[in-house]
């Protein structure tokens, strides 16, 4: 037989697993939205090849560039 501290104690287990659960799904449309777009994933890769090529600046020089 189950207490109610049992009781409560399962029912705060499964609320934060569907927290969880949810989160990820979350996470997963975000992914599929941003893997289904073709411009996104041109930028990100163009990105990536100057990150490899060394084509990129500090934030400190980045802030000055910006006027910030």
């Amino acid at each position: 037989m189950n207490t109610v501290a049992e009781t409560e104690s399962v029912s705060d287990v499964f609320i934060e697993t569907l927290r969880k659960v949810d989160g990820e799904i979350e996470s997963a449309i975000d992914t599929l939205e941003i893997i289904s777009d073709s411009e996104t994933l041109k930028a990100i890769e163009k990105g990536l090849a100057d990150i490899k090529a060394g084509r990129v600046i500090g934030f400190e020089d980045f802030l000055k560039k910006n006027g910030y």
